[in-house]
């Protein structure tokens, strides 16, 4: 399925390359890093990572599609699933656990923690691909997404 439907950024500020899997309670998304995407002047990339600004974003973005697509038709996985626009409202306890590469294609995995009112607490875990089991997991966060309801 594509991203386009679920993300109200355009390149190069859309960080997910495409959305796999959309339920009521969890979204996987794929990122595909690569070299020429760091905008900007970034120790990290110096250095041959990818930036940690960049990968808190894409993860963040992977939660949005929970909210709901923005503009046109507005996907519902499951009965009662939210429909509206998911705006990142905040980020919390994101860790860094591995060093990801260019190169190195994710799976951020996001899932429902709660809800409140208008809010989802969501769980972003980023994982290499083709890592073997048990080193897969580069980051973890917690992510608040407000959901914007109607139009």
């Amino acid at each position: 399925m594509s991203d386009a439907a679920f993300s109200p950024h355009a390149h190069p500020f859309r960080m997910i390359d495409v959305v796999l899997e959309l339920e009521r309670e969890r979204c996987t998304a794929v990122k595909s890093v690569t070299a020429d995407e760091v905008i900007r002047d970034d120790p990290e990339a110096a250095a041959g990572r990818y930036p940690l600004s960049l990968l808190v974003e894409a993860m963040a973005q992977a939660a949005v599609p929970l909210g709901g697509a923005p503009g046109g038709p507005r996907p519902q996985a499951a009965p009662g699933g939210p429909r509206g626009r998911g705006l990142i409202a905040g980020i919390d306890g994101v860790r860094l656990l591995r060093p990801v590469r260019p190169g190195d294609r994710l799976l951020i995995t996001a899932t429902v923690q709660g809800r409140q009112g208008a809010l989802l607490r969501v769980r972003s875990v980023a994982e290499r691909a083709d890592a073997p089991p048990g080193e897969a997991a580069v980051a973890e966060g917690e992510f608040t997404i407000a959901v914007e309801q109607g139009t």
